[in-house]
Order: structure tokens, then sequence, then C-alpha cells
């Protein structure tokens, strides 16, 4: 009887028989082999009503799912079976019992129970159902599950294509397109999977990419914002988020690496002495070193390749443009912007749907975009921009960089020269604002940067006479204008604002690079810069090498002694070498000419020079140098010609330090290829995000500013420098009255008649009209 009521116990306590079960699975077969038979049989009542609450049926559920690797055999229908129930009856399920399925799905995946290629498209599916706590589960695990999937160098390319696949099904289906569908939620919710994996650098491919443009033709305006804030911002998560965010991620990371290791050197004098924590202290040294080495540009090879051994170390996988990886980018910007054209001239009595203006704007910075990125023609574009170019139009700094941006160099300059006009006259006058003339300054000079044949001559100059504007932000947008010039086309200029290294180009003919023609595209011979890094490196090759040459001096000078005593004392060995050379005078004159080629290939190095890129590849620290030599010879301080002079010592201190500097500066980058309304804005746009400073920051500034100002600082502070203490006097005049209410001073003042106190009155008031004298 006992034994009997103990097994009836264990029978209903399904917690308790799990974790027998799980410490001993031969032993008890029997009873899970009686709740499989169980489950069996209330899943065939349960097929009659899905729609009824069964708490007991859900906790069998999890019961079976938690023990069924240890019985593989009999629990191999029981994967089957749950998705056959889900796939049946999951919008009519109770929320309960149907969360409580899902679940025990996902631990049956975990475990590796069914495989993932038969649960993700019913999870897809899932995400049909008004339940937001299930969708949200569904995406953490879909998530997680592809991401384990592809773990490391792995690629399940075979799930990646399914699932691929799958999405973008779903969101062409024919009820994703219904607002109040339940397709509409599930297309969105794949759309988000398919975003978060591409930001996790897990699907990146150009299929991937794809899935996401086809949700931007949808006529769902929340899905088809998602997909285009993706293309205008693919590693943002947030919508508001600034661009700033990125840089303080990326410093609270390097704070918190470095405070992590100061704890574990702490740790390590603190607490018992094991091999684990010993492994972390080391660890922890070589992490330390590296960073330090990588701060210092002292990283050697060996080093670099001590932090790639583990996974953590590994470089970024090497991730293209999103826009790059769009197939067909003319017909995908022809479509998005067919779409604009037509929610801008419909209207809501035919009972199409009008999208918002700021819907429309993000549409057109994308297709903006796409046309600067790949220099595609779509040219209804510029005279439908025309009529939002006014000063007062709403958001028109984002037009006015997406018009910027959709410029490119292969655009004809007959389409843009009204468009310059137009902000011209509306923005760059002087009935406008200061933020306004720079605003059009600005997006005239970017437009200009890209296609310079889209100015005219007049024009330009009349736009350069603003340099001398009071505002700094129209002058620096004016002057910046004419640097731009300076460099393309100094033709353009009156010759006053040339330039003196222009001027005398253009009157020697010796011009650079001198302005293409429409169409007209320069071919580089070899990597383009490569001649700048060739010279650099002969400079530093020159320069290295009259430093050995030096030192090799120096260390014949110190046996200068020793071999002229040995000279002095032999000088048989002089006449037996002037004798030897008079019997060989051809060997001699052989090894002069020898020794003056020799000199003539170390003067001229450009007859015997080999291109760089010939030479050897080049790498990613080749192509930075060479950007930045670019960018010293467009702003003028051309590096090459400062070194040559450092080398026969016609170069100053000052301009060596900045040009060394400039060179090892990690600051330089290139120009921008997209452009937004901070661009536009220039100098305005600081201005305004120009936080308030805090208590300290005030104080800081105020303390910095007394510095070198003791000849109008205050009594206390001459008083703390001179190092002394107060008067007697002083000291009287903070006592508390209770300490000198007996004094006769005070008492006699109390006693005073009123003709006293008239007279010391009128003796106070006369002292105050001369200033207190």
């Amino acid at each position: 009887m006992v034994r009997r009521s103990r097994a009836t116990q264990l029978l209903n306590n399904l917690p308790q028989l799990q974790n027998l079960i799980k410490r001993d699975p031969p032993s008890y077969q029997e009873e899970f082999q009686q709740q499989l038979h169980h489950f069996e049989a209330s899943l065939a009542i349960f097929e009659l009503k899905p729609e009824e609450e069964t708490k007991d049926f859900g906790d069998l559920i999890n019961f079976i799912a938690q023990v069924a690797k240890c019985y593989p055999e009999q629990c191999a229908q029981f994967p089957a079976q749950l998705m056959d129930l889900l796939q049946r009856h999951y919008q009519v399920l109770n929320a309960d019992l149907r969360k409580a399925v899902v679940q025990a799905l996902i631990l049956l995946r975990n475990r590796g129970v069914v495989s993932n290629l038969h649960v993700m498209p019913l999870f897809f599916t899932l995400f049909r159902c008004h339940d937001k706590a299930l969708r949200k589960m569904l995406y953490t695990h879909i998530v997680n599950d592809v991401k384990l999937a592809n773990k490391g160098r792995h690629r399940n390319h075979k799930l990646n294509k399914t699932l691929q696949g799958f999405m973008y099904t779903m969101m062409s289906a024919a009820d994703a397109q219904d607002k109040h569908g339940e397709g509409a939620i599930a297309a969105k919710k794949s759309l988000d999977v398919c975003i978060e994996l591409y930001r996790k650098n897990i699907w990146t491919d150009a299929k991937a990419v794809n899935v996401i443009a086809q949700a931007c033709f949808s006529p769902i305006t929340k899905i088809m914002v998602t997909a285009v804030q993706f293309f205008l911002s693919p590693q943002k998560k947030s919508k508001d988020g600034d661009e700033s965010e990125s840089e303080t991620e990326e410093g609270q990371k390097e704070s918190r690496s470095r405070r992590n290791i100061q704890q574990v050197l702490h740790q390590s004098k603190i607490n018992k002495k094991t091999k684990h924590r010993k492994r972390l202290l080391e660890k922890a040294t070589r992490a330390r070193r590296l960073n330090q080495a990588r701060e210092e540009g002292t990283l050697k090879e060996d080093d670099a390749d001590e932090t790639n051994l583990s996974g953590k170390g590994k470089g970024p996988p090497v991730a293209f443009d999103v826009l790059s990886l769009i197939h067909d980018p003319q017909g995908f910007a022809e479509k998005l912007f067919a779409r604009v054209h037509s929610s801008t001239t419909a209207t809501k009595r035919g009972g199409s749907t009008v999208d918002r203006f700021e819907v429309r704007l993000l549409l057109l910075k994308l297709v903006s975009r796409l046309i600067g990125h790949h220099q595609l023609q779509l040219i209804a574009l510029y005279p439908f921009l025309q009529r939002y170019l006014q000063p007062h139009q709403i958001e028109v700094t984002q037009i006015l960089a997406s018009l910027a941006t959709a410029s490119h160099v292969f655009l004809p300059p007959d389409i843009l020269q009204p468009l310059i006009r137009t902000i011209a006259d509306n923005f760059v006058s002087d009935h406008c604002s200061p933020e306004v003339m720079c605003a059009g300054l600005n997006t005239i000079r970017a437009i200009a940067a890209r296609q310079p044949l889209a100015i005219e001559s007049d024009l330009l100059n009349d736009l350069i006479l603003y340099r001398k504007h009071r505002d700094r932000g129209v002058m620096m947008a004016a002057r910046s204008l004419l640097m731009l010039y300076r460099q393309l086309n100094p033709e353009m200029l009156h010759r006053r604002d040339r330039g003196r290294e222009a001027t005398l180009n253009i009157l020697s003919g010796k011009a650079e690079k001198p302005l293409l023609k429409f169409g007209e595209v320069r071919v580089a011979n070899g990597v383009d810069g490569s001649d700048l890094l060739n010279e650099y490196d002969d400079i530093e090759g020159a320069s290295s090498s009259e430093d050995g040459l030096d030192q090799e001096l120096e260390a014949d000078s110190d046996h200068e002694d020793t071999e002229g005593e040995a000279i002095s004392d032999s000088d048989s060995d002089v006449d037996a070498s002037s004798d030897a050379e008079s019997e060989h005078p051809a060997e001699i004159d052989h090894a002069s000419e020898d020794a003056d080629a020799t000199s003539e290939a170390l003067e001229s190095p450009e007859r015997s020079a080999v291109r760089v890129d010939m030479a050897r590849p080049l790498t990613d620290e080749d192509f930075a140098q060479i950007n930045r030599l670019k960018k010293l010879k467009r702003s003028g301080k051309h590096p090459i010609k400062a070194r040559k002079r450092k080398a026969e010592g016609e170069l100053s201190e000052s301009d060596a330090s900045d040009n060394n500097e400039v060179l090892s500066s990690s600051e330089d980058e290139d120009e921008k290829e997209y452009l937004d309304a901070a661009d536009i804005l220039g100098d305005y746009h600081t201005r305004k995000r120009r936080r308030k400073a805090t208590y300290e920051e005030r104080t800081q500034s105020v303390m910095a500013g007394r510095e070198g100002r003791e000849k109008f600082s205050s009594k206390k502070a001459k008083r703390d420098m001179e190092s002394r203490s107060l008067t007697n006097r002083e000291k009287r005049k903070t006592k508390d009255f209770r300490m000198i209410s007996h004094k006769r001073s005070v008492v006699s003042k109390g006693k005073r008649s009123l003709v006293q106190k008239r007279h010391e009155l009128r003796k106070h008031v006369t002292k105050q009209k001369k200033n207190g004298f």
C-alpha cells in the first residue's frame, strides 16, 4: 500500500518526477511512458475544442519537453505533434497555452532535439498572432538562434538562404499589403529580424539587403519607414540618436576596459593566489601592454597576431556599403521617386493614401544618396526639388543637403545651374539672415565640389565678395568657396582672388590638374596617389640614411686617434700603396667611374625609382597615408616640399612640428559622401548644439582667467598670496554681537544724542557722495 501510494503521488507530482528522471532515466522509464500516453490522449481530446483553457495540459507539455532528451526514441514524434498543433490552431489557442507550447519548442530546439530548419518557418508564421509578448519572445529566440548557427567564421548558408527566401515571400504576400491584416504584423517583425541580423554582422550579403529593399515599396507606412531608415543609417539602432552616440559608446568601452584591468591588478594583490587568477592577471597585463602600444603607435606584427589568436581579437568582417549591394539601383531610385511624386501631387479625395511630408523627406534622402553613390541619372528630381528651395520651407536644410548629395560629376551642368541661381537669389542676399546666407553658401560650395562646372563665373565672383561679411558663419562659408575654386579652377576667379601659387601656375602654364570637361575622366597610371607615397618614402629613406651616415661618422671619429697613430708610424705602407696605384691605373679609373655612377644614382632617385605600387602590395596604412598626403597637398601644405626643405636645413622648427603633427594626426578624413543638416548649417549648428557648462566647468574657466591677473585680484586673494592673517580691526567686523555688546564703543554708540546722530549721518552722506573718499 505504501509503495502504491508513493507511485501515485509521483505520477501526480511532475516536477519531482522530472528531477528523478534527469538523475536516473532508465529507472523511471515506465512512469515516463505513462505520462507520454496521457499526453497523447489529452492531445486527442484537446483537438476537439482547442479554444478551451487547460493548465494541466500545458504543464504536461513542459514536463515532456524537459525530459525528451533522456528518451529520444519515445519522443521522436513529440516535436512534430507540437508543431502540427500550433500550425492548425495557433489563432484560437489560449494565450498561456500557446506560450507554453512555444516555450517547449524553443527548449527542444536549444537542446538539439529538433532542427531549426523545421521550427523557424513556424516561428515566422506565429508572428501573425495578436500577442505582443509572444512576438517579442519569438523575435529574441530567432535572432539568437541564427546568431549561434553562424558563430565565428562558420556560416550556415542553407539556413540563411531558406529564411531569407521565406521572409521575402512574407513581405511580398498579398495579406502583407493590408494595413490591418495579420500579414502586416508578420512582415514588420520579419523585417526587424533581418535588420537586427545585419547589424550583428551575420546577414551582410546582398540577398538580405535586397529583402530589406523590397520592404521600401510596402504600402504600409510603418514597414516602409523602417526599411528606409535602415538604408539611411544601417548601424544606428535608435531613431532619434545622434552621431555622437557611437563616440560616447566607444569612450565608455575604453574606460570600462581600463577599469577592468585596474580591478584585476588590484584584486591580484589582495585575493588568494590561484592558477585561474594568475591567468586573468597575465591576460590583463598583456591587454594593457597591447593597448599602450596601440596608443603610442608602436604595435608590432607579432603583438598584433596575439590579439587575433582569440575570437574577440579578430578584426571586423569585410562589410560593403549597404547601397552598393542593391540590385538595379537605377530602377530602385526611380520607383522611390515615383512614390514621392505621386504622394505630392495626389489628393485624398480619390481615396488613395498620401504620405506625410516627413515620410516623403526620408524617401528623398534615400534617393539622393543612391544617386550620389552610384552616380545615377534621375533628371526629374532636380526640378522637383527646386520648388522647395525657400528659406521659410519646413526642413529646408535637409532638402538642401539632399540636393547637394544628389550632385555628381556626371550630372549635366545645365541642370544644376538653375538650382544654384535659385539658391543664390533666395538664400544669399543682404535681406536674409546670416544663418540663411550661411546655409545657401555651404550648399553651393557642396554642389560645386561635386560638379565644378555647375556655377557661372559672374555668380561665383559675386558670392566670394561675402568673405568680408561681418558674420563669422557667412565669412567662413564664402572663404571655403574661394579656396575650393583656387584648387579646382582658379581661372574663373578675378586675378586678385586667385592667390599667389595659382597665379604663378597660370602664368607659367604649369597647372597640376586642369579642370576636366563634362564627361571627361582622368585615368590614373597605377594607383592614384602612389607618386606622392613614392616621393615621401624616398625622402624618408634619404633622411634615415643621412642619420645613419652621421652615426657612422661619429663612430669613425672615435677611432681617428688610433688610426692616425698607425698611419703616421707606417710610411712604408703609404709608399707601397702609391706604387700599387702606378702599377694598376685602369682598375682605379674603373672604380672611380663606379663611384660616380652610384653618386649620380643617389643624386637623381627619379631615374632609378620604381613605382611603389609595382614594387610591393599596398596595405591599409599605405592608402591612409596617400589620403593624408592628398589632403595636405590640397590644403597647400605640401609634405614633400616641407621634407625637402627640412633635409636641406631650410625648414623652420615650427613648420617641421606642424607638418609632423598633421602627418601623424588620425583625424584626417576624406570628404563626406553624404551630407546632412549639420553640414549645411556649418558654424550655426555647433552654436545651437553647444550645451550649457556645468558649475565645475564654469569655475575652472573663471580660475583659468584669473591666472596672471594678480594686479586686479581682491584683497582676500592678495592676502592669501602673502600668506598672512587678518588684522584685529578686520576680525572685529565679523565677530558675533554678543561678544562685543559690553564694549565701551558699542555702549557709547547707544547713548548718543540726536544731534550727534544727525552730525554723523551727514558726515556719512557726504563721504558717499565723494565715492568713499
